[in-house]
């Protein structure tokens, strides 16, 4: 329910905002900003099909959207100014004319440009930027207490003790938005710390390609057959051995169903290379941690997921593909426990993706320590921390303050995505059963 009234306000004070712009913009500026909204859609339509991903039509989606950054909105509001003020402009001269017409056109551009210094200054400002990141932060960690909230009446007295101890059957490792080495040192410091006898599964999410052609090989960069190394060594290291389990194979890559499903049916001089993903690099990066050579048959690849909320979407049909194979164990109730680590800034991202997809998921995050804070009320600036202080590096400006604020800008767009989705299906309630259901009254 408070996300459907969260939607309802909304729009309650999107419509008078839209008269008022209305009534206040050019006329002629909504014809470009209709042709930019075009653009977006046209945009945000083609990212979504896997081929963006080839050189060309990146490029093509990356000019698309880029009225859409902070820079673009920058340089298109330049461009605008000019275009609609000055491309036109006529100064009569002489003692009796009048230049009323083009006096105004260079006073409104003088505001205008103002507007536009402005926005530059607010996105340059240490201080500023760093608010903004310690919002999307704060709304973070909002997001990780809301994930561990759990029916209890729906639990079984062992399901609450589990909970309450930190027992989880799946950690998810997201590739987005790198770099992703502080998720799995945290996956691995969690699995180090799981009981030996409930080690969780590990699914490392990420589809995007590694280079352009892509790089064929096996999965999690194992190495390839040669004059030391038989392919029947490769199959191995990927499903272990046919027939006999926790072989030094990988858990499960959908890539290879039949090599885990029916080893018995498939032919080891059939193997195929795949293109490279990023959950390959992860899942390369994980095992060659020191001392940890048993995970790798913990290890799940999800391949397909090239953004968080796809990343959702692969994974949701993965763990029922495994189900259906029997590689999982059936869970009617949804009371499988995943933890899924990510970044500060993607959490409230994360936590509405999976959500969607009706899986059990508690947050947590990881990043470098010089990339987070571990306290926002004392670390960020009022008014998210509590105390008003003003450190001299407010007043100053800078690129990297630039960058930071671009990079929440993106998120936010990306939120805005997820707020329309109210458009395109029925919105999140408190009473939608994602949480674990009930178990069935015993007879």
């Amino acid at each position: 329910m408070f996300d459907l009234l969260t939607n309802i306000l909304i729009w309650i004070i999107a419509v008078p905002v839209f008269i008022i712009l209305f009534k206040a913009i050019p006329k002629d500026w909504f014809r470009v900003f209709g042709l930019v909204i075009f653009t977006a859609l046209v945009a945000i339509i083609f990212a979504n099909f896997r081929f963006v991903e080839d050189p060309i039509p990146k490029i093509v989606v990356d000019f698309l959207s880029f009225p859409f950054t902070l820079t673009g909105i920058i340089l298109l509001l330049m461009v605008l100014n000019y275009w609609f003020r000055l491309k036109d402009l006529k100064i009569k001269s002489g003692e009796k004319v009048d230049n009323k017409n083009a006096v105004d056109k260079v006073n409104a551009v003088t505001r205008e440009s103002l507007i536009i210094l402005l926005i530059f200054a607010i996105a340059t400002n240490n201080a500023t930027s760093e608010l903004f990141t310690c919002y999307l932060e704060q709304q973070g960690a909002n997001a990780v207490e809301q994930s561990y909230r759990r029916p209890v009446r729906n639990l079984s007295e062992q399901e609450l003790a589990d909970f309450k101890l930190g027992i989880y059957d799946l950690f998810v490792v997201l590739a987005e938005n790198p770099p992703y080495e502080p998720r799995i040192q945290e996956a691995v410091r969690l699995w180090n710390a799981a009981d030996s006898q409930q080690k969780p599964l590990i699914i490392l999410s990420g589809g995007r390609r590694t280079t352009y052609p892509p790089t064929k090989g096996y999965p999690c960069l194992i190495d390839p057959e040669s004059e030391n190394r038989s392919k029947e060594e490769v199959r191995t290291a990927i499903a272990g051995q046919t027939g006999i389990a926790n072989t030094g194979g990988l858990r499960y890559d959908p890539r290879y169903e039949a090599y885990f499903t029916k080893p018995a049916e498939t032919s080891t001089e059939a193997l195929p290379k795949i293109d490279l993903t990023e959950a390959d690099q992860m899942c390369a990066a994980l095992t060659s941690l020191p001392n940890i050579a048993e995970i790798k048959q913990f290890i799940i690849i999800e391949p397909s997921g090239r953004s968080i909320r796809s990343s959702g979407d692969e994974i949701s049909r993965l763990i029922k593909s495994m189900e259906k194979n029997r590689l999982l164990r059936e869970d009617p109730r949804n009371s499988r426990r995943i933890l899924a680590i990510t970044s500060p800034i993607e959490a409230t991202r994360t936590y509405l993706s999976f959500r969607n997809q009706d899986l059990n998921t508690s947050l947590t995050t990881a990043t470098y320590p010089s990339d987070s804070r571990t306290d926002l009320s004392t670390q960020c600036p009022w008014p998210i921390g509590t105390r008003f202080d003003l450190k001299p590096k407010y007043f100053l400006f800078n690129a990297e303050s630039f960058v930071r604020s671009e990079r929440v800008w993106t998120e936010v767009k990306e939120l805005i995505f997820y707020t329309l989705r109210f458009w395109l299906r029925p919105p999140l309630t408190d009473e939608r059963p994602y949480f674990p259901k009930s178990a069935p009254p015993v007879t």
